[in-house]
């Protein structure tokens, strides 16, 4: 049996290999490489959650949160396992509680992250006076959404956007209150939900402001092909569609909208308006 030979200095200076090194660097690549995966795996969980039901396509693009997601993901799923690979040593005698002390700030920072995503999702889609308004369980305040509890239009859905309108208020001081509250701290009709009605209920208001796709094509002269592609992606022939503008966070889009009914169709990432 050949054993490996231990690092001792040489005749001439120079020295040898010390045995288990070589044993040693493949734990800790193993060790990494299985908290590698552990953590692959935790992260693609989290994309296939955020992807397929809180953030439904083009949603993403609208508000924003590939940069998000890439580098909470980035952090998290490259930062434990190299820091695995740096203290990985069965010789350690407090070698559990490090690799614990990292999974336990690893599924801290994943945690807060997720949670942040969360907050940040289309929670609801609210047609307002012409167009869409996103807004995300962050935009409510605490007290809007104590006024809107008993407001069956109100609800958030745990996992997918909800497409509601908002009413203005017949009191005209109400009225002039939300104005000021817009003016003076950005939250206008789409940020009190007890103001949500049914959206099939102002189907007559979306189809009085709805635009003809021929409009959205002009607006987007190097994009005609995307937009051909989502309205092809409808089943619907152009003339049976039209378009209202859905304005998010990042960028805005186009909700294609049934020109008989106001039921949206389908929403492009396009510029529209």
């Amino acid at each position: 049996m050949i054993h490996p030979v231990r690092a001792v200095p040489g005749a001439r200076g120079g020295a040898r290999a010390e045995p288990g090194d070589g044993l040693r660097l493949r734990e800790r690549l193993r060790a990494a490489g299985v908290h590698l995966a552990l953590s692959a795996a935790a992260g693609a969980a989290v994309v296939a959650l955020v992807f397929l039901a809180w953030y439904p396509v083009p949603m993403p693009a609208l508000l924003g949160v590939e940069a998000i997601l890439l580098i909470m993901l980035g952090v998290d799923v490259v930062l434990g396992p190299l820091f695995t690979l740096l203290v990985f040593d069965r010789r350690k005698p407090r070698l559990k509680w490090d690799l614990a002390t990292i999974a336990a700030v690893q599924l801290a920072a994943l945690a807060y992250g997720v949670f942040t995503v969360h907050q940040g999702r289309p929670a609801f889609v609210v047609f307002v006076k012409d167009r869409f308004e996103v807004v995300s369980p962050a935009d409510l305040q605490p007290e809007a959404r104590s006024a809107a509890r008993r407001n069956p239009h109100a609800g958030i859905d745990p996992m997918r956007p909800r497409w509601v309108a908002a009413r203005l208020p017949e009191s005209a001081e109400e009225r002039s209150r939300i104005l000021f509250e817009a003016v003076s701290a950005g939250r206008d009709v789409q940020h009190h939900p007890r103001l949500y009605v049914d959206y099939a209920s102002e189907s007559a208001a979306v189809l009085e402001k709805a635009l003809p796709i021929a409009r959205l094509r002009s607006l987007n002269p190097l994009r005609v092909a995307e937009i051909d592609a989502a309205v092809a992606a409808t089943g619907r022939d152009e003339a049976s569609l039209r378009y209202l503008p859905v304005r998010g966070p990042a960028r805005d889009g186009a909700a294609l909208v049934d020109a008989s009914s106001g039921r949206v169709e389908r929403v492009v990432a396009v510029a529209p308006w």
